[in-house]
């Protein structure tokens, strides 16, 4: 758990994590499953896990749901 803890405080702080793809904020496209094509914003990191998984805001204030990273892309 401190393991997670001190690479979650690395990556709030905007440095590079090992094998974490996306920024506190970055703006994402969800891919695939029931809520393909949704917009959203990265809010926190949950787990480094080998498909490590984020809170994500989606758009228009539709909630908070958890993504793994590989079914998300980057947008703008």
């Amino acid at each position: 758990m401190s393991s997670m803890r001190g690479q979650g405080d690395r990556w709030l702080a905007g440095e590079p994590v090992d094998g974490v793809q996306f920024e506190h904020h970055a703006s994402v496209e969800i891919i695939g499953g029931s809520l393909d094509g949704r917009t959203g914003c990265i809010l926190l990191l949950l787990n480094l896990q080998a498909d490590p998984v984020y809170l994500v805001a989606l758009s228009a204030g539709a909630g908070e749901v958890r993504v793994r990273q590989s079914a998300m892309r980057r947008t703008s």
